[in-house]
């Protein structure tokens, strides 16, 4: 089901809208320096955190708490062993296992907008908004309140039933206790088939096709329908990096503050464990500078509106405007990206920052040289 809603803009308002971009520009350019530099200098911190645990963290064994080990960052892997029997109380579901999460979706309308724009002769511009309605599984309750057809309302489901997780207080891996700070680092989750399950009689749900269901039918739902299903975390190999705490584990600081608290399923490493912390913080590293890059550029194509606003009178020739702009904002986008990331560079590590400032002033230089063949 779709809804179309047509909206025209005159060439003055455009005109107007592009100065006043001019200042979001701007904004979007500080922005952009400001999270370029931010990035460059956690990633040295984190890397320079990392080096520092991997070069004191210290093997331990499960069978035994050593207190000459407290407050050290300490490798261990061992068999962990879930403790008395998780409940959630909501619906009566056990299960022997250390997490135990229930999981709540709704059956809902869902709007969906897609919207184009088109140029008109004269400097104006049509927008075109297509809002799409489709009914579908979701994981929280959509608000149908503010969609633009009316029509499609969602009825609001049972206050008290949301998605959660329950830890286990009194599970334990050899001789030490599993307590919430790694716990909820482990999501290795499964399915919990439910069965033969006493639901409380004062609620609509009922068993169908292992499925906690309010509604009718769950092989054809309809809107308003809500279904709950069981996922949980078993007992297990459990591979952790963290610091002993008595006969628990918690997150260990670093002398630069970095946190570390690496918890994986399965048999890994220390050296694993750290490599695999190394590169997600290279991953990390590069998509905030990826999505600073695109800030910059776009802060300074908005630097330029005016231009290809009034140059959109003639369609055809806005277009090839705002193309020339777009190209100017990428090419120095790109060049003051650089220079944000190696003044990051400069103060953790001279060397490295300068050979990225030089870089970037030879970009500019290119770009100018350039410019000046035109």
């Amino acid at each position: 089901m779709t809804y179309v809603e047509r909206s025209s803009e005159g060439f003055f308002s455009k005109l107007g809208n592009s100065i006043a971009g001019i200042f979001f520009g701007i904004i979007l350019i500080v922005v952009s320096c400001a999270l370029l530099y931010w990035n460059e200098g956690r990633y040295v911190r984190t890397a320079a955190g990392i080096a520092e645990g991997k070069g004191s963290v210290q093997e331990i064994k499960e069978d035994k708490v050593d207190p000459a080990m407290e407050g050290k960052l300490v490798h261990l892997t061992g068999n962990t062993k879930a403790g008395s029997a998780l409940k959630d109380e909501l619906f009566g579901v056990k299960a022997k296992a250390i997490r135990l999460s229930r999981q709540v979706q709704y059956y809902e309308w869902v709007e969906e907008k897609e919207t184009k724009k088109r140029k008109k002769l004269g400097g104006g511009e049509e927008t075109i908004t297509t809002y799409t309605y489709d009914k579908k599984w979701v994981d929280s309750h959509q608000d149908s309140s503010g969609y633009k057809e009316k029509g499609h309302d969602n009825p609001a489901p049972p206050a008290d039933v949301s998605s959660t997780v329950i830890n286990s207080t009194d599970s334990t891996i050899g001789a030490f206790k599993l307590q919430d700070p790694v716990l909820k680092e482990v999501d290795s989750y499964t399915a919990l088939p439910l069965k033969d399950l006493s639901l409380p009689e004062d609620r609509d749900f009922e068993l169908k096709d292992g499925v906690i269901y309010d509604g009718q039918n769950p092989s054809s739902p309809n809107v308003g329908d809500v279904k709950v299903q069981y996922q949980v975390v078993e007992p297990g190999q459990l591979s952790l990096v963290a610091k002993q705490v008595g006969n628990s584990f918690d997150t260990y600081v670093t002398k630069n503050g970095t946190s570390i608290l690496y918890v994986r399923s399965g048999a890994h490493t220390a050296a694993e464990m750290f490599t695999q912390a190394e590169s997600s913080n290279s991953t990390l590293v590069w998509i905030l500078r990826v999505v600073g890059w695109v800030l910059m550029c776009i802060g300074f194509s908005m630097l330029l509106g005016p231009i290809a606003a009034v140059a959109n009178i003639i369609p055809f020739l806005g277009d090839l405007v705002e193309m020339g702009t777009g190209l100017f904002g990428c090419a120095t986008g790109t060049a003051l990206t650089l220079i944000c990331i190696a003044i990051g560079w400069i103060f953790a590590r001279p060397l490295v920052g300068i050979a990225m400032l030089l870089a970037a002033f030879g970009f500019f230089f290119l770009l100018k040289k350039m410019g000046g063949k035109k």
